[in-house]
């Protein structure tokens, strides 16, 4: 038919010059795959050594030490007044110079079981005789959460003394480390503890060691 317009295309109507580019965005540094919006921590100035100086070192947790040489350090600390600690540290101190002096002789002899070697052949639960009785039940009514959680435990068998451990903080490191040099491969470290501090308790009783304790002075403190 003449004079009859051409169908128009839908696509007739957009542009036919291409759109601008977009902007570049700049992508982000994200680190490590999972860190995406977290900062990340900077390089440390400061050397592990300063931990190993500073943070690590300071207490000694050991098994196995028997509960009326425990007691003693505690009740002997408390009259004093000074930590427990200070008292474990003086008193291993002077028994490992009588080793050294060889005035106190360490002698193990083998277990009927188990690899290492013992200072008690006797038995080491009994070196201790009733005081190891009387010690734990003191122990255990020394606070109420103690009674109280002997109490909600009545029934229960009772753990045994050996298992549980004895921190004391802070702790000379070179005595540490000659302790757990000495038992290394030889006898458990609660039996040479308790060798030792049985040794010291009875110089105590004796009047063969003494302890003096001195007030602290703080470092900034004015002396007139």
């Amino acid at each position: 038919m003449p004079g009859k317009k051409p169908k128009r295309s839908a696509f007739d109507a957009l542009p036919t010059t291409p759109p601008p580019e977009a902007a570049e965005v700049p992508v982000p540094h994200l680190g490590p795959a999972g860190t995406a919006g977290l900062r990340l921590a900077g390089e440390k100035k400061r050397p592990r050594s300063w931990e190993r100086e500073h943070q690590y070192g300071k207490g000694y947790s050991v098994k196995g030490v028997r509960p009326d040489i425990n007691l003693w350090l505690l009740d002997t600390a408390e009259d004093l007044g000074v930590r427990v600690a200070e008292v474990a540290v003086y008193a291993l101190m002077h028994s490992m110079k009588l080793v050294d002096s060889g005035k106190l002789g360490v002698k193990v002899s083998p277990k009927s079981r188990g690899a290492l070697m013992t200072l008690f052949p006797s038995g080491y639960d009994e070196s201790g005789g009733e005081d190891v009785q009387v010690a734990i039940q003191k122990l255990t009514g020394r606070s109420r959460a103690a009674k109280e959680k002997a109490r909600k435990s009545k029934g229960k068998p009772k753990a045994n003394w050996k298992s549980k451990t004895v921190n004391w903080t802070p702790f000379d490191q070179d005595l540490k480390d000659r302790i757990i040099e000495h038992c290394r491969d030889c006898v458990p470290q609660g039996e040479f503890i308790t060798f030792l501090l049985e040794r010291a308790r009875a110089d105590h009783q004796a009047g063969l060691l003494t302890f003096n304790p001195q007030p602290k002075v703080a470092v900034n403190e004015q002396i007139e």
